[in-house]
């Protein structure tokens, strides 16, 4: 799936990832990961310095696993991302959050979604249930697997787009005229109940 500090993606936006398990199941997918919560910190200095540069610092709690994350995003096209990612396991979520504020950076948006992951043919499946939809990434070692996988699957290669949670939020924002600012499920839900 990753090849030297490399991610290559695309996500596809579907009316439920529920749909998925049983084809997956079918294709002789490997489940690598259970359905699990996820919540993600992004972080950029006060000036937005990070984004402006298409750069992101990420801390991730997967179930208790704090992960920590760099992405350089220069060579993605609309259709797919392709960036460089650098991963480390950290042993404190909290603690590492405070060395990040510590060192002048801001979380500037946090995301959660409910994630499992499979592979098959050689990628990763990501079966993601967000609060503003569905989505399933496949991460693979070039366009034309992620592409295989996705037929595989029953998903339409053309209908799929490199743009993160972020772009893809701020998408949403637009359409639903919702006046938050991050994508988390307590938000969202509270919004659309007021409504």
């Amino acid at each position: 799936m990753k090849d030297d500090n490399r991610e290559i993606e695309a996500k596809f936006a579907v009316k439920s990832v529920d749909e998925f398990y049983s084809e997956l199941e079918k294709s002789g997918a490997v489940c690598e990961q259970p359905r699990q919560f996820e919540r993600n910190l992004r972080f950029d200095d006060k000036d937005g310095n990070l984004s402006r540069e298409r750069c992101v610092l990420r801390l991730r709690d997967n179930g208790g696993k704090a992960v920590l994350t760099f992405k350089s995003d220069k060579n993605s096209s609309g259709s797919l991302a392709d960036r460089e990612e650098i991963e480390t396991a950290v042993e404190d979520f909290d603690r590492t959050k405070l060395i990040l504020e510590r060192l002048g950076y801001e979380i500037f948006f946090i995301y959660e979604k409910f994630r499992s992951i499979y592979s098959l043919n050689g990628c990763g499946i990501f079966l993601d249930h967000t609060p503003i939809g569905d989505f399933v990434e496949i991460e693979g070692r070039d366009e034309a697997a992620i592409c295989r996988t996705a037929e595989m699957i029953g998903l339409d290669p053309d209908t799929r787009s490199g743009e993160g949670y972020r772009a893809l939020f701020n998408k949403w924002k637009k359409d639903t005229g919702y006046s938050g600012s991050n994508m988390t499920f307590d938000g969202i839900q509270e919004t659309e109940q007021a409504a």
